[in-house]
């Protein structure tokens, strides 16, 4: 068996974190007291497998992960399991427990209790589940009973936990360390805040305490968390969530829109902290569509676009130019390629020119029909990438398109689309490249070689092969262009200067336990 070092950099993804708010270790004066988070939407449920982004902030504070992601990255470090190992063939793994670690209710932590949490989400015989449940393990793991990627888990001994998966599966880790995965037992968890009955008020305020018990501690070996306890108090408009920061009656602001964020970085009395590269926007182009299924009308295309205007215009300094679609420093990043294509609208005209198309192109551009964070003005931005386009003799019309309509006749040629940047690349790349998935969202486009690349990659455990695999799709992607990278985009929140020790998490979530307030 090969032993897996704690330290793992086998799903980097994000390109990094720039916390606004920090500070040293906290003097005996700044324990204690109680941190109110105003966060974007109501908390529904407590069961990390169950729970949409707003409850994650939540779960992420009651349960905790096998594995971890290191502040502010995607390196892997022990979490409940103190080691883990995996087999040659990557079918195998094996985890050991941390020792003494308890469930809020008293219950030690054993290889059991993580099996049943598991099998809950995995196996569909329990008749009381419902038909939208634990949609976030069929996201992480494939399916339910036999189409999950994991076949079995079991208890080897007290402390040591088996997986066995039915194929290769290079995100395996990653997902392992997303927040959904978390062991739960019923309501408690081993993290770092409890809740306790009542946990959720009538107001939908989520209320947590310090878990006295909890095993952590800071570099100088004192417990962790810091603070009291935790209030989460949903408010869905994002200028609500900085006016209550402003107005002193919550300490932290999560998810704030553009101009929130622009408001916030020009008021001395707050601190701006931003996730890098949350998410990522393109351009999708209908390869099956005349003349889009011509490589080099599409080339055309993406030389057309002015990403850096855009970005300028709209992002006010929480976007830059995508030059594939993972960001640097990640798994699958090619250091060779630092721009996908230029702007340069004489070569696109060229392009077309000699293609024979000397008339205008007509078509529909798809955007978003209402803001989202990548998008968050999308009429603006499609008319931007239309104007771009009429330089080139592509007459695109803006239509705002709803999420749930269906890939079709009626469907635009082009669509603004965006995509989390998640826990590992195949997180991007088979959503985006492989239609020969069920997950894959090629607009027309048939290319053997890349979804075999991405199928190879997929199965390989090694981050050295699966890296050299994504690198050759990205090859692929920029000589056929079947979407166009736009942007990596930022999400922001905003901090009192009370705050310290709060820095973004890469999986989207991050614990609080290293947060304190200042007197």
């Amino acid at each position: 068996m090969r032993r897996i070092a704690a330290l793992l950099i086998a799903s980097v993804v994000l390109a990094g974190c720039r916390p606004g708010v920090t500070a040293p270790s906290p003097s005996p004066a700044s324990l204690g007291g109680v941190l109110r988070v105003a966060i974007p939407g109501e908390v529904t449920t407590l069961d990390p497998w169950n729970a949409d982004a707003a409850a994650l902030v939540a779960t992420r504070q009651v349960f905790e992960t096998l594995v971890a992601f290191a502040p502010e990255s995607y390196q892997l470090v022990p979490g409940l399991a103190e080691s883990w190992q995996g087999s040659p063939d990557g079918l195998r793994w094996t985890f050991t427990l941390q020792v003494g670690v308890r469930f809020h209710d008293g219950a030690p932590l054993d290889a059991a209790s993580v099996v049943a949490s598991f099998e809950r989400a995995r196996s569909t015989r329990d008749a009381r589940r419902g038909p939208g449940a634990f949609v976030s393990y069929r996201a992480l793991f494939g399916g339910f009973d036999d189409e999950s990627v994991i076949a079995r888990v079991d208890a080897v001994d007290a402390r040591t936990v088996r997986f066995e998966l039915r194929t290769g599966y290079g995100p395996f880790l990653a997902h392992l360390a997303m927040p959904p995965a978390a062991v739960a037992r019923g309501t408690a968890g081993t993290g770092p805040f409890s809740a306790g009955p009542g946990a959720v008020a009538p107001d939908a305020t989520v209320t947590l305490q310090r878990n006295a018990a909890y095993r952590g501690r800071d570099a100088s070996g004192a417990a962790l968390p810091y603070v009291d306890g935790i209030v989460l108090r949903p408010l869905a408009d994002p200028a609500a969530r900085l006016t209550e920061l402003r107005a002193g009656r919550v300490d932290l602001a999560l998810d704030l829109g553009v101009a929130q964020a622009a408001a916030a970085r020009g008021d001395p009395s707050l601190g701006l902290v931003v996730r890098r590269d949350a998410s990522f926007a393109s351009l999708a182009i209908d390869a099956s569509r005349t003349p889009f299924d011509r490589p080099e009308v599409r080339r055309a295309v993406a030389l057309s676009i002015d990403r850096a205007a855009i970005s300028t215009a709209v992002y006010l300094g929480l976007a830059r130019a995508a030059p594939q679609v993972v960001p640097p420093a990640a798994l699958g990043y090619d250091e060779t390629a630092i721009e996908f294509a230029p702007l340069d609208v004489t070569a696109a005209r060229k392009l077309l020119t000699d293609a024979g198309l000397t008339s205008p192109i007509d078509a529909e551009l798809g955007f978003p029909a209402t803001a989202t964070g990548t998008y968050p003005e999308p009429q603006r931005i499609a008319s931007a990438v239309a104007a771009d386009l009429a330089k080139i003799g592509i007459s695109a019309r803006p239509r705002a398109v709803e999420p749930s309509l269906p890939r079709g006749a009626s469907a635009p040629a082009l669509q603004l689309e965006a995509t989390a940047i998640a826990a590992d690349p195949d997180d991007v790349f088979t959503p985006l490249f492989a239609p020969r998935s069920e997950r894959g969202a090629s607009w027309g486009w048939q290319q053997p070689v890349a979804s075999d690349l991405i199928a190879k990659a997929r199965a390989e455990s090694d981050p050295t092969k699966r890296a050299e695999l994504y690198k050759q799709v990205s090859k692929i992607v920029r000589a056929e262009v079947p979407r166009v990278p736009l942007l990596f985009v930022d999400r922001a929140g905003a901090a009192s200067r009370r705050v310290a020790g709060y820095a973004p998490g890469a999986s989207g979530t991050e614990s609080f336990a290293m947060v304190f307030l200042r007197r």
